[in-house]
């Protein structure tokens, strides 16, 4: 089975969200993640139903799988916050299930969100949020993709396994986005084999962390060995799983930044791993 490589409507939201979804088509991914973040053109606070039924025909017209959505959940917002975090993901969970026209898993990504506590003292509050959304989830048929993030106390592959020994929920998965475990020290093949037993998507990107701030950049303009890291997928038995390239806002809010660019540049580095893989 060959690798199926990815593109994020997060890399393109200054772009109108369907030209954006012939875009990624153009470049030649043949797998999508929509955003769906709230300054996100798609976000459900302002996509109207119509729009999100007409973009999901657009996705399934132009040969896409249903996409997998970006949900960026603050899944550990306070008491106070709780409620209109709930309202807001069920918009969001409504969303993905309108963009759905498969047999595939419903999936949807999120981080704990800027509101987690610190792990030393707050990480049963964390599991117990993921627990807490994971139900809400199983009511839509929907998989949570948890990722972990550098920068955040949640940022290393063996806290994102404890999270999963700790869960064992039907609905709670991982996103292996290598990045953010390279960027904090962690070995990338460490980290894939680690991982992959509960992973049920894909990130890539690339960085360092200088002076104690992380510093994102694509795949291909750092460190990590992108053939390398396919080959630590198939060797996991992760070959099935699209690769989702993904590009940091670091880069996005640019003034230079060219999105279609981008998206070629990032296309070709993992095309080249794939091929080079055979």
């Amino acid at each position: 089975m060959a690798f199926t490589l990815g593109y994020s409507t997060y890399a393109l939201k200054m772009v109108d969200p369907f030209e954006a979804l012939r875009l990624i088509s153009s470049v030649g991914y043949e797998a999508l993640e929509v955003c769906l973040s709230e300054d996100s053109p798609t976000s459900p606070l302002r996509f109207s139903s119509t729009q999100q039924d007409d973009l999901g025909k657009l996705a399934e017209d132009l040969g896409f799988r249903s996409p997998i959505l970006f949900g960026n959940i603050d899944v550990c917002a306070p008491p106070s916050d709780r409620m209109a975090m709930y309202d807001l993901t069920r918009k969001k969970f409504e969303m993905a299930q309108r963009l759905h026209f498969d047999d595939s898993q419903i999936m949807v990504t999120t981080t704990p969100g800027h509101s987690a506590p610190p792990w030393a003292s707050g990480r049963t509050q964390i599991r117990d949020a993921f627990l807490s959304l994971a139900d809400m989830a199983a009511e839509s048929d929907v998989l949570i993709a948890i990722e972990a993030h550098a920068g955040t106390d949640f940022q290393t592959p063996e806290k994102a396994v404890w999270m999963m020994d700790q869960t064992r929920h039907p609905n709670l998965k991982l996103d292996l986005d290598i990045s953010h475990f390279v960027v904090e020290g962690s070995e990338m093949v460490h980290s894939v084999d680690l991982c992959a037993p509960f992973s049920s998507m894909v990130h890539i990107k690339d960085g360092k962390k200088s002076d104690g701030e992380v510093q994102f950049c694509l795949p291909g303009d750092g460190e990590i060995d992108v053939t390398a890291f396919l080959a630590a997928l198939r060797n996991n038995g992760l070959e099935h799983l699209p690769v989702f390239a993904e590009v940091s806002v670091q880069q996005s809010r640019k003034s230079s930044y060219d999105p279609r660019g981008t998206a070629e540049f990032c296309y070709k580095i993992l095309n080249d791993a794939r091929l080079a893989l055979g």
